[in-house]
């Protein structure tokens, strides 16, 4: 292939292999082919938390998708939102960094895809999913990326929901108890929900979910909709679920649809949710069409409710 090879080798630290080959650029047409898929969003701005030198072109790559890139090199710049642009979506290189955006409340809801540096794998850190579902990462990239893998994550994190999009209330409002623990998915889903004129009740694990429920048809009030996250200190969502299912087969009541909420997007996560009593299964993070398609699929008009007595 009319290369070369050589090693650099030093004893008690490691080796570094070197390689060199003759090969064809690739053709401008692959690059027409990933543009396409980011015209749609064309001017959009693109936050790159560039904390640790950006060595990998990625705020090129960026510009060169058509999305306009503004360079942070520390969250400390970032507080004063009147001296930002409005930002579609974040691209953080580091945990601490994105530790630190959610803090920034101008930031918090803001989609961020998570840059991982060009590490060898033993240096490269452990992502805890719990820590990305509390930090709302959207996704995870390796430096360095090329053009394709860094449209599919940025379009990706584009469509789904942040809290600053605007959006029409329908013209039906629905009462909805949430049940979820961590407090950065309680706001998302609150606020998304919100925008859509909808009220919203959190709950933290499922055992007040059921005395919830029970509350509110001891009101005649029952809830619309019940969002239920699956994993909940105390008392998970499927527990819950059971608990409201038999007390609405033992009380005679109508049944009130329940969404889990989960992290997983595993094969047979949906039909584990049916059978414990659930409607339907969204998984986190929360995106708008998924969760406004599964309400309005499942809930009718909340003034079904108003004249319902189940004395």
């Amino acid at each position: 292939m009319q290369g070369q090879m050589w090693v650099d080798s030093e004893p008690g630290k490691g080796s570094n292999f070197h390689f060199t080959i003759t090969c064809q650029a690739s053709p401008s047409s692959r690059l027409e082919t990933v543009l396409e898929k980011t015209r749609s969003w064309s001017g959009r701005t693109i936050l790159y938390l560039d904390s640790l030198g950006d060595s990998t072109g990625v705020a090129q790559h960026i510009e060169e998708l058509g999305l306009r890139c503004f360079v942070a090199h520390d969250v400390a710049v970032l507080t004063d939102k009147s001296r930002l642009p409005h930002i579609d979506t974040v691209i953080a290189d580091s945990l601490q960094g994105t530790e630190k955006l959610r803090d920034l409340d101008h930031l918090r809801y803001i989609p961020i895809i998570l840059l991982s540096p060009p590490l060898p794998p033993h240096c490269m850190p452990r992502l805890n999913l719990k820590w990305c579902l509390d930090n709302s990462i959207s996704a995870q990239l390796t430096a360095p990326c090329n053009h394709e893998d860094l449209a599919n994550n940025l379009v990706t994190a584009l469509e789904s929901v942040s809290s600053h999009q605007v959006v029409d209330a329908p013209a039906i409002q629905y009462d909805i108890l949430l049940a979820e623990d961590n407090m950065v998915n309680q706001k998302v889903a609150v606020k998304l929900l919100e925008n859509y004129g909808h009220h919203v009740q959190i709950v933290e694990n499922g055992q007040l979910a059921v005395d919830a429920v029970k509350e509110r048809w001891d009101q005649s009030k029952p809830y619309d909709v019940i969002l239920m996250d699956v994993s909940m200190p105390f008392m998970g969502g499927m527990e819950a679920t059971e608990l409201i299912r038999a007390f609405e087969t033992e009380q005679n009541l109508e049944r009130t649809p329940i969404i889990a909420l989960t992290a997983h997007a595993m094969i047979g996560d949906r039909e584990r949710c049916l059978q414990a009593g659930m409607d339907d299964h969204v998984t986190k993070p929360l995106r708008r069409a998924d969760l406004t398609n599964a309400i309005s699929k499942l809930v009718r008009a909340p003034q079904a409710h108003a004249h319902f007595d189940r004395h």
